[in-house]
């Protein structure tokens, strides 16, 4: 295929998943906890190749998952909580993997057990007492219940985790990741202390995206993407003529 036609392709191609990308985003910006992803591409094809090879245009599209922090979204709920920092939960899921989350929303099952989304166990577990009622969760981490006699005690803590890499995490699904090679290292502690900052009782992580900043990406794919096409009709037009020549 002739440098212009492919150059012109691949811009279409990456400008096309710039679109998907932002819509996705759009889709889920009231989806608590949702990280948005942006697409990304790191120049021509194969650099090394000089143009006379026919390797011009974008690389192939990458997305990288941005994890900056949520504004609070307040349910006034007492088992539900916001993280602040760039730190993860961690559950254990339907296969007994441990799997981060940073959706606070928890909740106590028909067992008593302090459960997050979907009905996954925390890790490690927290289960109230026969006859303790009214658990809460502070911003320390602490989740208290309220005994037989009305007083408060505490039944079990939060911990938090933090990676050195958290592009490396997998996504999961469910607003859950998994730890990779490419992650690091893990660093454990509790809100409020060991590096850790507090998190917001009361609250649930909002969507971190931003609609202002998605809509000027939209309109700048979407001009991006214009102008390729026109490259390339361009180019075909080129083609056409050379192709009447020999006729």
């Amino acid at each position: 295929m002739p440098t212009i036609l492919s150059a012109a392709a691949s811009g279409m191609m990456h400008n096309q998943s710039v679109l998907d990308v932002v819509g996705n985003n759009l889709a889920n910006v009231n989806t608590a906890g949702f990280k948005r992803t942006r697409a990304l591409h790191q120049g021509a094809p194969v650099p090394a190749i000089p143009p006379e090879g026919g390797r011009l245009g974008v690389a192939e599209t990458t997305t990288d998952r941005v994890f900056l922090g949520g504004a609070p979204q307040h349910t006034d709920d007492p088992l539900h909580f916001a993280i602040t920092d760039d730190s993860f939960f961690a559950v254990r899921d339907f296969d007994g993997a441990v799997v981060y989350s940073r959706f606070g929303g928890l909740s106590v099952d028909a067992d008593g057990n302090v459960v997050a989304f979907g009905g996954r166990f925390l890790e490690p577990p927290v289960t109230l007492p026969a006859g303790y009622r009214e658990p809460a969760i502070d911003q320390t981490g602490r989740i208290t219940a309220l005994d037989e006699a009305g007083e408060r005690q505490e039944v079990g803590r939060l911990t938090l985790s933090r990676f050195a890499n958290p592009q490396g995490l997998v996504q999961l699904g469910d607003g859950l990741y998994g730890e990779t090679v490419n992650s690091g290292a893990r660093t454990e502690g509790v809100p409020g202390a060991d590096g850790f900052a507090a998190i917001v009782p009361g609250a649930v992580e909002g969507s971190n995206v931003d609609m202002a900043e998605e809509f000027t990406t939209m309109i700048i794919a979407q001009r991006a993407y214009q102008a390729s096409l026109k490259s390339f009709q361009v180019g075909d037009e080129m083609l056409a003529l050379a192709t009447n020549l020999t006729r």
